[in-house]
């Protein structure tokens, strides 16, 4: 249920950067994290230090979604900074995941993820201005965290990528002068939202359900032989 109302809620977002709705997009965007997070709260225990923390790197990235309308242009890098501590606690999560599958395959995926975020940040390097060592620890800190995806499953895995792939649009949108990507607002946020929702439901599909939680009740019957 929960799924198919973040699925409509991101719909109805895309198409209201399609149809310039602004006030939709502001209602919208926030939700995308507040869903997210009921998905967690009603399918796994919260006592799980993995669930605990992608709970709160999505509360960060709820703040990064809410706060930039209310915010004066000169604390605009605050959402930056929400960002960066939604992923520095994905990364804490994702790590142990992935130091139990040091597979060789995932760890040669080091070197094409360093590749893309190195590229993009010497081409935006220039556009960044004041803003360039913040932008310098994000993309060191967002291929981390794309790399430290792959050792969960294929969905966190798949997670990660897209996470990675939205953020490098945005760059591109943001910092590379003369860059002119058609729909790249869509873009962004339909790979923001499916690499959300699918570094989810690979947590999920890796903790025990709230149902393994919940101790099964009766009576106990013990024979003490004399």
């Amino acid at each position: 249920m929960l799924w198919g109302i973040y699925a409509l809620v991101v719909l109805v977002h895309l198409g209201s950067l399609l149809a310039g709705g602004g006030m939709v997009q502001r209602v919208t965007q926030p939700m995308f994290a507040l869903l997210l997070m009921a998905i967690i709260l009603v399918s796994a225990p919260l006592r799980n230090r993995t669930v605990a923390l992608i709970i709160a790197g999505l509360f960060f990235a709820w703040l990064g979604d809410t706060l930039p309308p209310f915010l004066p242009d000169a604390l605009r890098p605050g959402a930056v900074v929400m960002f960066l501590m939604a992923l520095v606690l994905y990364c804490v999560a994702l790590a142990p995941l992935w130091a139990r599958n040091r597979d060789p395959l995932r760890l040669a995926l080091a070197i094409p993820y360093a590749g893309v975020v190195i590229g993009l940040f010497v081409a935006c390097a220039d556009g960044a201005g004041e803003m360039m060592p913040l932008v310098a620890l994000y993309a060191i800190v967002l291929a981390a965290m794309a790399f430290l995806s792959s050792g969960g499953n294929g969905l966190t895995w798949m997670g990660g990528t897209l996470f990675l792939l939205s953020s490098s649009l945005l760059a591109m949108d943001w910092f590379l002068p003369g860059a002119a990507i058609l729909l790249s607002t869509v873009w962004v946020m339909l790979t923001y939202a499916l690499g959300q929702a699918f570094l989810v439901a690979g947590i999920l599909r890796m903790v025990p359900s709230r149902e393994c939680e919940v101790p099964a009740l009766g009576a106990e019957l013990v024979i003490v032989e004399g």
